[in-house]
């Protein structure tokens, strides 16, 4: 039986919570054995972690030669965090370093920015599994495309200008010549993003469960998403499976998951990565511009890929991880 810490990892709204609490239904949903009481991890054979975890737990499971599985999504890093990216990720580089035996990454990026910063490992000991939707919850829906007043959204938790700024600015040209709404859906945690949102096209939906986000996507023309160095976007992933088209910047992973249509993405500099002058809003108005003038062409493109990243598949291929580790 695996031991999985879910408890220290579902109480926050960032990525790593939601996949935790998502893997921890499915897990019970088809009855797949694993023990979350922290006073229980003892009487498991391995364990699996998102990020860091505990190193009580972890000297136990070394101590025993029992599996260790990690998984990683990104890190700090340079550009971003200065010399404190060290000390951010002093914790994440020991796990990974001295404790892990697999570690499952869930890009090709994703992988790129951790061998960057934290080193290299065996392709034997490392595996990439894509995130995925709840297709039950998040899938495609007919809905006619109205020049006369096109629907952008952008989904995510907000903490940095780069999340917002760029489609704002973006959106401030296209205002000028088309009715449009900008549904910006999730927390606002930062003031440098906050004043960006006083526009009349804007409206500011707040936080949102699945089901809630899912409907508003569904009646969107067009998903805008900024971002950094994203490893693996929920946000994207969510769009994709209902059909929207998808803008942003050739950042992180997006290629990857975008690889059907990278035309729709900006383009930004060739390194790992990316910083903030590197998003050029009038590059993103192309984009945009683009995606309007083809729309289309564009919708039934993604129309025809909403069927990827399905979560239930991501699920099956990390027991698949748990159970080849266990029986090494």
């Amino acid at each position: 039986m695996i031991y999985i810490p879910f408890e220290e990892n579902t109480g926050g709204i960032g990525g790593p919570s939601t996949f935790m609490r998502s893997l921890r239904q499915y897990l019970l949903e088809v009855k797949y054995p694993f023990i979350e009481d922290k006073n229980d991890y003892r009487n498991a054979g391995s364990v699996f972690f998102p990020i860091s975890c505990n190193k009580r737990t972890l000297n136990h499971f070394k101590n025993n030669s029992l599996p260790i599985i990690q998984r990683l999504d990104g890190v700090y890093y340079p550009s971003k965090h200065g010399i404190k990216y060290l000390y951010y990720n002093r914790e994440i580089k020991m796990d990974y370093r001295k404790y892990s035996d697999f570690v499952i990454f869930q890009s090709k990026y994703s992988r790129l920015e951790c061998f960057t910063i934290l080193g290299e490992i065996e392709d034997d000991k490392h595996r990439i599994i894509c995130n995925g939707a709840d297709k039950s919850v998040f899938y495609s829906v007919n809905k006619n495309f109205d020049i006369n007043k096109i629907i952008f959204t952008t989904t995510g938790s907000f903490r940095s200008r780069d999340m917002l700024e760029p489609a704002v600015l973006a959106l401030d040209r296209i205002n000028e010549k088309y009715n449009i709404e900008f549904k910006v859906i999730g927390p606002i945690i930062s003031s440098d993003v906050n004043k960006f949102t006083n526009r009349g096209y804007i409206r500011c939906l707040g936080s949102m469960n699945k089901e809630e986000i899912a409907k508003e996507l569904q009646a969107t023309d067009i998903f805008m998403f900024c971002q950094l160095n994203p490893p693996c976007p929920n946000s994207v992933i969510e769009a994709i499976s209902c059909g929207i088209p998808v803008v942003g910047f050739d950042s992180g992973a997006m290629k990857e998951l975008l690889y059907f249509a990278p035309e729709l993405l900006a383009n930004v500099s060739d390194e790992v990565f990316n910083q903030y002058k590197d998003f050029d809003f009038e590059r993103l108005l192309e984009k945009i511009l683009l995606c309007i003038g083809n729309y289309k062409e564009c919708k039934n493109k993604f129309i025809d890929h909403s069927n990827l990243y399905d979560f239930k598949n991501t699920c099956k291929e990390y027991i698949e991880v748990f159970e080849s580790v266990r029986g090494k």
